[in-house]
């Protein structure tokens, strides 16, 4: 379920792409081919900059190891900017709900400073509900 969405969102944003670039329409198989290479690369970019951060001894990843992974991908910043700077951004064609959907909490955890919380008996531990 979670990779059918993701692949629908870049398929979306694939297409966005190419209509930003100028083109008008797009057949099936070449818009499944430049998901699929986009893809991959995004799953290579993560890979790296993964490798970078536990290099670094770090949990989450920056934009540190975003740059060394784009420098060893061959990715050029200066030519980044430079599409950026050209390119004009266009707003996402549908709304992207938050991903994964937050559930209810349902180990009944007190709420801090409440009532149930104040009231606990002296020999339950606080990692009891």
């Amino acid at each position: 379920m979670s990779e059918a969405f993701s692949r629908h969102v870049l398929r979306v944003a694939v297409a966005q792409i190419c209509q930003s670039l100028g083109w008008n329409a797009v057949q099936t198989s070449p818009m499944e081919l430049m998901t699929d290479v986009l893809e991959r690369y995004l799953l290579e970019l993560g890979k790296y900059t993964h490798r970078y951060c536990e290099q670094f001894g770090r949990t989450e990843p920056n934009l540190d190891d975003l740059g060394l992974a784009f420098q060893e991908m061959g990715i050029s910043v200066p030519e980044l900017k430079d599409y950026l700077k050209h390119v004009d951004p266009l707003p996402f064609a549908c709304e992207v709900p938050q991903f994964p959907v937050p559930r209810e909490n349902l180990l009944q955890f007190p709420n801090p400073g409440s009532r149930e919380l104040l009231e606990r008996k002296e020999y339950v531990d606080d990692y009891f509900p």
